[in-house]
């Protein structure tokens, strides 16, 4: 589950956005993936209990970031929804969140104001650097994969950004 979209997000502050502005992120970003999980939750539960759902979220779910504005309270929306449907789909179905550092997608670089300095920013006090769009799918393979146990997790794939306080790290 990649849907995610914010009216306005470039443009409009947290502060001012409107109810309607605010009511269509959570329906897109949110509540999309109770639509998915419930059309698709026939299916997945015939799968002898190895189903998996992975929701693709964002730090700004957690942390107040510059510019992602309405985005953060939708993001945050969404990983409560999938601790929600991680409990209910149980046990035939695991649903997770990967939480991924800023990727260079089209909606991304179009989308969110100042995203180049989101980039140079994890690229410099990340301690594994930014992701790869490879290592967030090698993740979400991991979660689909049978065995794991994880459910109702959001899994930071930021090479380190989540954790990280202060000022950049310089290198030796």
């Amino acid at each position: 589950h990649s849907l995610a979209h914010a009216p306005n997000l470039k443009t409009t502050p947290l502060l001012q956005t409107s109810m309607e502005d605010f009511t269509k992120a959570h329906e897109i970003s949110a509540y999309s993936l109770i639509s998915v999980a419930r059309a698709t939750q026939s299916f997945l539960a015939t799968d002898n209990n190895n189903s998996s759902i992975t929701a693709l979220s964002y730090l700004g779910a957690v942390r107040a970031i510059p510019g992602y504005n309405s985005m953060g309270p939708a993001k945050a929306s969404l990983e409560a929804v999938v601790r929600g449907l991680a409990l209910e789909m149980a046990p035939s179905t695991r649903v997770n969140a990967v939480s991924a550092g800023p990727i260079a997608t089209l909606s991304a670089k179009g989308g969110i104001a100042n995203f180049g300095s989101m980039l140079e920013d994890v690229n410099q006090r990340a301690p594994l650097g930014n992701v790869t769009q490879e290592q967030v799918a090698s993740t979400v393979e991991f979660l689909a994969s049978e065995g794991t146990g994880i459910t109702g997790q959001t899994i930071y794939v930021d090479g380190g950004y989540s954790i990280v306080g202060g000022p950049a790290l310089t290198q030796p």
